[in-house]
């Protein structure tokens, strides 16, 4: 089940919005896909000890749950354009990346590898208002650009997590064309609100801070507008 205080509704609103901007000075839509990598993990690394009283032979039991996650979970999505004037644009991307996490329970301290894998599957939605106002010399068609906005975000196989579903993103780009297509590496971070309370104790929690390298590739001039 898809776990989200957000309806579909909305990220088809936002969609819409985008794809229907007509302002007078608009020059271009385009379409594109990303993809990349994380640079933080998606779950914080850490251990808790708590103490059980009379579960063996009647004395107190020291339970230790040990919650690991590594770096490096890949990101691949689509991305949607929408030119409001020269230096100003809006951008709704869809973004899949996996979330995996380790989870433990023991009356002994366990190593980071020890426990079984478990992967959410995650959906961003990022709505960014992107900015292009620095040129490179060096690189006459090339510029860097600075993003930021909401994102949102659906999970699913959430293996007793509760993922948050909302958050604010921002980002730095360098965008280089070439004829119709341009490249775009960006290093974007978000900060996600926390996660919903759980009804049970040691329930993994996401981590709030997210940093990611993407690469897009964008094929511009798909429609002009007058």
């Amino acid at each position: 089940m898809i776990q989200s205080k957000v309806p579909l509704q909305t990220i088809f609103v936002l969609t819409a919005l985008v794809l229907s901007i007509r302002p007078a000075r608009a020059q271009q839509f385009s379409l594109g896909i990303l993809g990349g990598g994380s640079v933080t993990s998606g779950f914080p690394n850490h251990t808790v000890a708590s103490t059980i009283p009379g579960l063996q032979y009647g004395l107190p039991l020291t339970v230790f749950t040990t919650l690991s996650s590594d770096a490096g979970d890949y990101l691949v999505g689509a991305m949607v354009e929408a030119r409001l004037t020269k230096h100003l644009s809006i951008e709704a991307d869809g973004i899949y990346r996996p979330l995996n996490f380790r989870s433990s329970s023991s009356n002994i301290p366990a190593g980071p590898g020890s426990a079984p894998s478990n992967t959410v599957l995650t959906w961003e939605f990022p709505v960014l208002l992107k900015g292009r106002f620095v040129r490179i010399p060096a690189l006459p068609s090339a510029g860097a650009f600075a993003e930021v906005g909401p994102s949102f975000r659906l999970a699913s196989n959430r293996n007793d997590t509760r993922p948050s579903n909302r958050g604010a993103t921002g980002g730095l780009g360098v965008e280089t064309i070439f004829g119709p297509l341009s490249v775009s590496p960006t290093l974007r971070y978000t900060r996600w609100a926390a996660d919903p309370a759980a009804s049970t104790p040691y329930v993994p929690r996401t981590a709030p801070n997210q940093v990611e390298t993407l690469i897009g590739l964008r094929w511009r001039s798909l429609h002009r507008t007058k």
